[in-house]
């Protein structure tokens, strides 16, 4: 991705800034380098952009597989480090590839609640983020976003202007394999993702 990568998160960093009034906080606790999960509520179509360009690294994102159905569109999707998933199926490909970036020390952005929030707030935490943390031994940084649903909430077409915060945890270690540890451990992040949210509300006040 490289110079392409790295123009786009400038361009849209701007946008987010005078658009939306973008505000990161803990940006310190997601590693510079090396293998990561960053698991985030979803409130909108703005979040994978808001979760990547106040970050100084380059991150991988997967995105539900319908949204590379356009040609044009799909090129930008994978230009910025999309990565297609089916949505409400095991996707054993997708899986496998994102267990191979982390190994290859990328950064890898997921939504655990599998879909835009409905009203605003934090969904059930499925397990399948957990599963990959642990197959690729890669540390968890919870993420919360406030504000997106206000300005691009799933019933509308267009975003609008808004005030938009982003909050990084710190990072949570690897959770061990198996089933009722990646139950455990999302079950954990959920918890902390609402106590991340709660923070940005009172900030956003």
């Amino acid at each position: 991705m490289g110079c392409f990568y790295s123009v786009a998160q400038m361009l849209t960093r701007l946008t987010c800034v005078l658009a939306f009034r973008m505000r990161a906080f803990g940006i310190g606790n997601v590693p510079r380098r090396g293998r990561v999960v960053l698991a985030s509520n979803h409130q909108s179509f703005l979040d994978p952009v808001l979760v990547g360009v106040p970050l100084p690294r380059e991150l991988r994102y997967m995105a539900r597989r319908s949204l590379f159905r356009r040609p044009r569109f799909a090129r930008l999707l994978r230009a910025l480090g999309g990565l297609a998933v089916r949505r409400g199926a095991a996707d054993l490909g997708a899986i496998r590839a994102g267990i191979g970036l982390l190994r290859a020390g990328q950064g890898l952005v997921l939504f655990p609640e599998g879909t835009r929030s409905a009203d605003g707030r934090v969904g059930r935490f499925l397990p399948g983020f957990a599963v990959l943390a642990a197959r690729a031994d890669a540390p968890i940084v919870p993420v919360a976003i406030d504000g997106a649903f206000a300005a691009w909430p799933r019933q509308r077409r267009l975003p609008r202007p808004g005030r938009v915060c982003v909050r990084y945890g710190e990072p949570l270690d690897p959770p061990a394999n198996g089933r009722a540890a990646a139950e455990a451990a999302a079950a954990a992040v959920e918890r902390r993702v609402r106590a991340l949210c709660e923070e940005l509300r009172r900030i956003r006040r």
